[in-house]
């Protein structure tokens, strides 16, 4: 019972705690809500101010499309009491901005409230839908609204841009038609045409101020089209044809005269042509026949065609007749020249002809030399029977100047190229003698070696010489018999004795070399056998040594004698073979051969 007391008087504040708990739970959910309520309606509120804004935006694009342009302007049109394809164009435009201004223009009004109204109950998914399709309808309705316009205002200024045109155009053909009365004799056979294209012209220009008058002002747009261009083409033949008139109405036929009388004239003086001068005159005048047809027939650019094809044939006819003319007088200067040029060729093949036939009974030429004098005095052969031919053909007047002439120069040529040639064959050959001299000079001069190389030899009294340098020196001795052979022939080769000289020489030096070094492996084995004495008895392998190099000695194995004694020597006093050495050298005499 003590229990139940203690636990009624603890009760009340813990169920004061309990209440209060529950208490603060309310309050923040409450104000956990109002907070939701109040950042969904801030949402709620920009995302409407946006849509507003931008439904403003649309709404103020919307009222630049101002269609009360477009029906003022279909007013004036209207009063200018269009007519014909005119009137039926400016019909269907208006028809056109009557269907856009019931139809898609009202529907982008209509478009707009209710977007508006939607925004204002807060259907958000459907204004953005909604917002979308009003863009796209208002684009549209511009670019018909702007199109309409444009073809209107086309409309109403095709009437005075007709007359400013028609202004320019009655100018420009009064302006010709001045022209041509005044100056009717420079049109000669073209005046008839171009008055029936004055009375023709005159009759269309009527025509489109009368179709422009009655208001059907694309019809008279596209009759002032085809009209501009014929009177533009008629102030270029009023400018272009007297030029061209009087080009074949007088210059051509003033050149073409001259052209037969300075034909006629040179043909009298017996010229002969390379062309047919008179065919091609007759060719002009077929030409000139066709250039007065289009002349009738005011045909400006075929016209300037043929006179072009007409001025370049009569230019082509007097550069004919110059060419000869002045070929003329070429020839008759450079004729006798040309004749003393083939002369001298002829003597100076001549004389090189016999001088290589001379030079080949006591010499071989390796080079074809008489094969290409031969072909050489043929080309000049050749050259002076065109020369006779041509002589032949002014005496006889066969030939044409220019054809002669042109002869003339490559005649020319090819002589100075034989000229060219043959001084390069004399060139080669007339050093023939010169060189044979040179050859016998050295070819003596080997025999003065060859018998020094042997003197001194045999001064030295070895007991006998080296089986190789025996037999190198038999070589060089025949070549040496070859080549002064060679040299006392009738008919000498001197390509060839030059080659065998070459190697003579050079086997000299080297047979030269040779015997300094038999002479002096001889010379220094004697003086290392002669300081192997003083160590003979004492040494038994130096006295070994002595006996070896000795035999090597008396088989004419100089050199490996040498090597023999000396090795053994430096065994026993380093240093004694060079000592040995320098001063056999020093006793030598340099100069050896």
């Amino acid at each position: 019972m003590g229990a139940g007391i203690a636990s009624s008087l603890v009760d009340p504040q813990e169920k004061f705690n309990d209440a209060s708990r529950v208490e603060g739970g309310y309050m923040t959910w409450i104000i956990g809500l109002v907070i939701a309520i109040v950042v969904i309606g801030l949402a709620l509120w920009w995302w409407q101010l946006r849509n507003a804004r931008t439904i403003k935006q649309l709404d103020e694009e919307t009222a630049t499309l101002d269609p009360g342009a477009v029906t003022s302007l279909i007013r004036s049109i209207d009063q200018l009491g269009l007519t014909g394809a005119s009137l039926k164009d400016f019909t269907k435009w208006q028809r056109a901005f009557q269907k856009l201004s019931e139809g898609q223009l009202a529907s982008l009004h209509s478009a707009l409230l209710d977007v508006e109204n939607h925004n204002a109950q807060f259907r958000f998914l459907t204004v953005r839908r909604e917002l979308t399709t009003v863009t796209d309808l208002k684009a549209a309705v511009a670019k018909q609204l702007e199109e309409i316009r444009a073809a209107l205002l086309r409309l109403r200024d095709s009437e005075a841009d007709n007359r400013t045109r028609m202004v320019a155009v009655r100018e420009a053909y009064q302006e010709s038609r001045k022209t041509i009365l005044a100056k009717s004799f420079s049109y000669d056979e073209a005046l008839p045409a171009l008055e029936e294209s004055l009375q023709a012209l005159g009759t269309e220009l009527q025509t489109v101020a009368a179709t422009n008058e009655a208001g059907d002002h694309e019809a008279a747009r596209a009759q002032l089209d085809a009209v501009t261009t014929k009177v533009n083409e008629l102030r270029n033949q009023v400018k272009a044809l007297p030029t061209l008139i009087n080009d074949v109405v007088n210059e051509f036929p003033a050149q073409l005269k001259e052209i037969r009388q300075g034909y006629d004239k040179l043909k009298a003086q017996q010229f002969v042509f390379t062309d047919d001068v008179p065919a091609g005159v007759k060719q002009v005048t077929a030409q000139l026949k066709d250039a007065h047809a289009e002349i009738k027939a005011l045909q400006r650019k075929e016209l300037a065609a043929t006179n072009a094809a007409i001025a370049d044939k009569i230019d082509a006819l007097y550069a004919v007749m110059e060419k000869e003319l002045v070929a003329k007088k070429a020839v008759l200067q450079q004729a006798n020249d040309l004749g003393r040029f083939i002369a001298h060729a002829e003597h100076q093949n001549a004389v090189l002809t016999i001088e290589l036939d001379h030079l080949n009974q006591s010499y071989t030429l390796n080079h074809d030399e008489m094969a290409q004098a031969v072909a050489l005095k043929h080309q000049i052969e050749d050259i002076s029977d065109r020369y006779d031919a041509a002589e032949q053909g002014v005496s006889e007047h066969t030939m044409a100047f220019s054809t002669i002439l042109a002869q003339f120069n490559t005649d020319r040529k090819a002589l100075h190229d034989i000229e060219a040639k043959h001084q390069t064959i004399d060139q080669s050959v007339n050093n023939l003698r010169e060189r044979e001299q040179q050859a016998v000079k050295q070819v003596d001069q080997f025999e003065r070696d060859l018998r020094d190389i042997k003197y001194e030899m045999a001064r030295h009294q070895l007991p006998g010489l080296p089986h190789d340098y025996v037999a190198f020196g038999n070589v060089v001795n025949q070549e040496f018999t070859a080549v002064r052979k060679a040299l006392n022939q009738v008919k000498i080769n001197m390509d060839d004795i030059a080659k065998q000289i070459l190697k003579v020489d050079a086997d000299i030096s080297e047979l030269k070399d040779q015997s300094r070094a038999v002479l002096d492996a001889a010379g220094l084995t004697e003086q290392l056998l002669q300081y192997a004495n003083r160590y003979k008895t004492s040494h038994e392998d130096i006295a070994k040594a002595v006996q070896e190099s000795r035999e090597l000695y008396r088989r004419y194995e100089y050199k490996q004698a040498a090597d023999t004694i000396a090795t053994v020597l430096e065994q026993v006093e380093p240093g004694s073979y060079h000592k040995i050495e320098t001063d056999y050298l020093n006793q030598q005499n340099n100069d050896l051969f």
